[in-house]
């Protein structure tokens, strides 16, 4: 019996599209947090309402403020004392990857990767989107500009996963390989599918933007020329590169020499940043961190950057 043909990849191009094009809306907790305003003084009071109308995401809170510093040992006993504790930024942080997630399982090891990739990168861009010189970057835009800019790949690889191992086998190098490599499997990139598919989530324009630009060495005209998303699409590119070292060779990649950190970073990154060098090396440990408690509270593996044991 004669085996079934392996689709051409214009077929697989068209069928993804079509997939986009079907694609259920964001769900509804997604778009009101990403709404709402941290510098609000009602924001506390908001993030509240919102955990407590939610029985998975209160749970998911109480057990990340007892991760938190000491909540092992003095446990939160209520749901407002564990977001006191962890605080309303990162339970919203922890709401929005919850909310993401649910619209792509997490039951391949790859899709449980590119989840701690996504979380890593949001939880960078976080941190350093204040850090950047000669940008006003929105902290909460930043993050969620992190946690989405994969998207796309689980739309490939969701709808074609034996396109994963071809792309991830082939003999590429660099962000420019990883997208040659891919419209030769699949006629399209998974940043092309991104901007799809948040265009059709009606998110604002600069998330589809960094989503789509951000392995390009030169990003498009559109996003240069906006103050406020090209500073944004080069952060983005720099904390990719930068989750991607830590995934590999994991947290004792950011324990490296003052010297050695300062060259990588003249040669690799581009984007400034305020501060000394090794005060950005600092702010990225303690973000790895964040996004390992984070991870653990939506009960993903965190182990690809955690320190070994000594």
């Amino acid at each position: 019996m004669s085996q079934p043909s392996t689709p051409q990849p214009s077929e697989v191009a068209q069928r993804l599209r079509d997939d986009v094009g079907q694609l259920p809306m964001l769900p509804a907790m997604l778009l009101r947090l990403s709404a709402l305003d941290p510098e609000q003084a009602s924001y506390f009071d908001e993030v509240l309402r919102l955990v407590h109308a939610d029985p998975g995401f209160a749970v998911r809170v109480l057990r990340m403020g007892n991760s938190a510093g000491g909540g092992a040992l003095n446990p939160s006993p209520s749901i407002d004392m564990a977001l006191i504790r962890i605080g309303a930024r990162s339970a919203v942080e922890l709401m929005l990857a919850e909310a993401t997630s649910r619209m792509f399982p997490s039951n391949e090891r790859w899709q449980r990767d590119l989840w701690a990739h996504s979380i890593l990168v949001a939880s960078y861009m976080r941190r350093l989107a204040p850090m950047v010189i000669d940008a006003r970057l929105d902290a909460s835009q930043a993050y969620l500009a992190g946690l989405l800019h994969d998207i796309g790949r689980f739309l490939m690889f969701g709808m074609f996963p034996d396109a994963f191992e071809i792309v991830e086998d082939g003999a590429w190098s660099g962000p420019q390989g990883l997208l040659d490599a891919e419209m030769r499997a699949c006629g399209c990139t998974h940043t092309q599918l991104a901007y799809l598919a948040m265009t059709r989530w009606g998110l604002p324009q600069s998330l589809a933007l960094a989503a789509r630009d951000h392995h390009r060495d030169e990003i498009g005209a559109d996003a240069a020329s906006d103050e406020q998303v090209g500073p944004l699409v080069s952060l983005l590119r720099d904390v990719d590169w930068l989750a991607v070292r830590v995934a590999r060779e994991g947290l004792a990649w950011l324990q490296q020499p003052l010297e050695s950190w300062q060259e990588l970073a003249a040669t690799r990154m581009h984007s400034r940043y305020r501060g000394r060098p090794e005060d950005v090396l600092a702010t990225l440990r303690s973000a790895t961190v964040e996004a390992s408690r984070l991870l653990r509270a939506l009960g993903l593996d965190d182990s690809a950057f955690v320190p070994a044991a000594s």
